[in-house]
């Protein structure tokens, strides 16, 4: 099945040009974006075929939701849900460990160096950054965000849309309340309310 990248920017790219180290055998065709100044041009050799729905509701493919901003990714799967031929393979990198019990939803990336422990549960549509960690028995809702050297204890709970900035941690047992946010290199030590920020 060929396979097409929602996003043309940075994280897109990274994903074209390192498309080898996620071990999937799809074929890449390009690039799908809501800007109308990138169509027919080309992002890591592949183009930029078009804006998502006029292209996605005429083809069979699987998909990767390449965008970072957590609000914007929510925004772009409620629209492709309507679209019922797509599908959402992970994209594990093959330099990741990823225990083998662990439950995994489907439209996830996660990056090399990153490390999932026993037990836990990755929900839909997550982005874990390069050299990520994830302790045993967490769970990790959807459209979670975690930038490069997170940590995250384990029995912790993530709630959803949650976005964690490099080196921040989760000390273990804590709950993250949804749409929460977590500067960089904060650690939390105590049950987090929805919509919190904590800054280091």
């Amino acid at each position: 099945m060929d396979l097409i990248i929602v996003g043309a920017n940075k994280l897109g790219e990274y994903i074209a040009k390192n498309y080898s180290q996620f071990g999937l055998r799809h074929k890449i065709l390009g690039f799908v974006d809501e800007s109308l100044s990138l169509e027919g041009k080309k992002v890591a050799g592949y183009p930029v075929l078009g804006q998502p729905e006029g292209v996605l509701n005429c083809k069979k493919v699987a998909v990767v939701v390449a965008l970072p901003s957590i609000y914007e990714k929510l925004g772009m799967i409620k629209r492709l849900a309507l679209i019922k031929h797509l599908e959402y393979p992970n994209l594990i990198s093959l330099g990741s460990w990823i225990s083998r019990d662990c439950i995994f939803g489907k439209g996830n990336i996660i990056l090399e160096g990153s490390l999932i422990n026993f037990g836990t549960m990755i929900g839909n549509f997550n982005f874990l950054g390069e050299k990520c960690s994830i302790g045993h028995e967490s769970i990790i809702g959807d459209c979670c965000y975690l930038e490069n050297e997170v940590n995250i204890g384990g029995y912790s709970i993530l709630e959803g849309a949650v976005s964690m900035k490099k080196g921040s941690g989760v000390n273990q047992g804590i709950r993250v309340g949804k749409e929460s946010t977590i500067e960089k290199y904060a650690e939390i030590k105590e049950d987090l309310l929805p919509n919190s920020m904590v800054k280091k």
